[in-house]
């Protein structure tokens, strides 16, 4: 393991002890913090899985020499489901639906009443241990027939990648959509929205390839010097921007629907997030997460100069957390944003953990997929 996977190791160690301590001090506020940061980065691993799975659908040869670096993020996959008890663990003081009637509102206590069917923590922990497994399998699996083309030319992994892909893509669409609904949503059990994981999958497809964005600044300095070009950068950065208007329609569209229907139990969610703090923390993401990446993203010589994507991807990266902490933070703390120290350890942790696994699975695969057949048309990929 390198020097700097080392370190994030040490970084993440910290992180999770602090979480530990904050878990002692303020339960639901530690759980809240730990889930905002494993929903950040879950939701990343999975938009990286899902951009190889349709790369191998669509046949799309500029993907190939940049491929280890959306599989490295990918192969975080089975960590981030260990790193997911802590979550089970919380459930009881997360959830407000495992709270007695007496301790909610009476809209609230009316829609967990009628969700008791679903909204149980013994079938929430079997569907939880049914997403994780269904990742797993598929980023495994998905692994295993990628490194077996570094041995050279394999035509069954590549048949084997595809049909992965082609029965692992709508399967992979499902199970995140339900873990969106079950893990973000359920916080406020009386309210739902049918495009919400779309939204959140959008989300992690732009944080996915904000962080290749980041990598491929650091790979361009060491092994992947000679392999990396303007043109892999130009499609990164093209479909960063294809992703980023994305997460914004999904987002107007929800809060379209809901403005127009004027449903009260409905409007509730929207209410809390317009008003006070969490109204700015809403205008910095339109401001952050859309309009100014949009526009950076507008120019050519952005989307080519590896050190203006980079820095990006770094900010991309915060918008992603930033959107997360919207989705989950009002409903912990409704009178407005309250920053805690327990917010950076969780995101230590995750991160930390995440970022030494991701390294220490790369050890022996070779820099690019040697045996894919149309690695040399995608080393000579550029855009007109």
């Amino acid at each position: 393991m390198s020097g700097r996977a080392r370190l994030a190791a040490a970084v993440g160690a910290v992180g999770a002890a602090l979480c530990v301590l904050g878990a002692f001090l303020e339960p639901r506020r530690a759980a809240a913090a730990y889930l905002v940061a494993y929903a950040a980065a879950v939701s990343t691993a999975l938009g990286a899985l899902s951009l190889l799975m349709i790369g191998r659908l669509s046949n799309a040869t500029w993907l190939v020499a940049p491929r280890r670096l959306f599989e490295r993020v990918a192969w975080t996959l089975p960590l981030l489901a260990l790193l997911a008890l802590p979550l089970l663990v919380a459930i009881p003081v997360l959830y407000p639906w495992t709270w007695p009637a007496t301790r909610l509102a009476p809209e609230v206590a009316t829609a967990v009443a009628r969700k008791t069917a679903y909204l149980n923590v013994p079938f929430f922990i079997v569907r939880a241990v049914l997403y994780l497994a269904t990742w797993t399998v598929l980023a495994e699996a998905m692994r295993r027939a990628s490194l077996r083309e570094d041995a050279g030319p394999d035509a069954a992994a590549a048949r084997r990648l595809y049909r992965l892909s082609a029965g692992g893509l709508p399967l992979l669409a499902l199970t995140l959509t339900f873990a969106a609904f079950d893990w973000l949503m359920s916080l406020a059990p009386e309210w739902y929205s049918t495009i919400y994981g779309a939204t959140w999958w959008a989300g992690g497809v732009v944080g996915a390839l904000a962080l290749v964005g980041v990598l491929a600044r650091g790979a361009a300095r060491g092994a992947m010097a000679d392999v990396l070009t303007t043109g892999h950068r130009h499609a990164v950065g093209k479909l960063l921007l294809t992703f980023v208007m994305l997460w914004a329609y999904f987002a107007f569209s929800q809060l379209l629907v809901i403005w127009i229907a004027r449903v009260p139990v409905e409007a509730r969610w929207y209410a809390v997030r317009a008003r006070g703090g969490w109204g700015v923390v809403s205008g910095a993401l339109l401001v952050g997460h859309f309009a100014l990446p949009f526009l950076a993203l507008l120019p050519r010589w952005t989307k080519r100069h590896a050190g203006a994507l980079a820095a990006l991807g770094w900010w991309l990266l915060a918008m992603h957390w930033l959107d997360t902490y919207w989705l989950v933070m009002p409903e912990v703390t409704p009178a407005g944003p309250a920053p805690h120290w327990v917010d950076l350890a969780a995101l230590l942790a995750v991160g930390g953990l995440a970022t030494a696994y991701g390294a220490w699975r790369m050890r022996g695969a070779a820099t690019v997929p040697r045996g894919d057949p149309r690695l040399g048309a995608s080393l000579e990929y550029d855009v007109a």
